[in-house]
């Protein structure tokens, strides 16, 4: 699957759904980040006061893997065992 690139954007106050996408210097603040499959990248974001929520049965080294790739502040929180979501994706890019 190709990903579509999104780069050098600041995310505010949304909720994003990261499936399809290559994420390449962005930030996101107070945003709420979806993962429900493997399809996505994200190199040199940053990441503040946002919450990722990401899909149990993914596999959790390689999701570590990628979330390695980042910056995130201690405000930053990851939940694999909450995953309640609005079923909608917000970003249009």
């Amino acid at each position: 699957m190709e990903l579509s690139l999104i780069m050098n954007e600041h995310f505010q106050n949304e909720t994003i759904c990261f499936d399809g996408f290559a994420f390449k210097n962005c930030i996101f603040t107070n945003c709420v980040i979806l993962i429900t499959c493997m399809d996505f990248e994200f190199v040199n974001c940053s990441f503040f006061g946002s919450t990722l929520h990401i899909e149990p049965s993914l596999p959790i080294f390689e999701i570590s893997h990628q979330l390695s790739q980042s910056i995130y502040d201690e405000s930053t929180n990851c939940y694999r065992n909450e995953f309640q979501y609005p079923q909608y994706s917000i970003i249009n890019k």
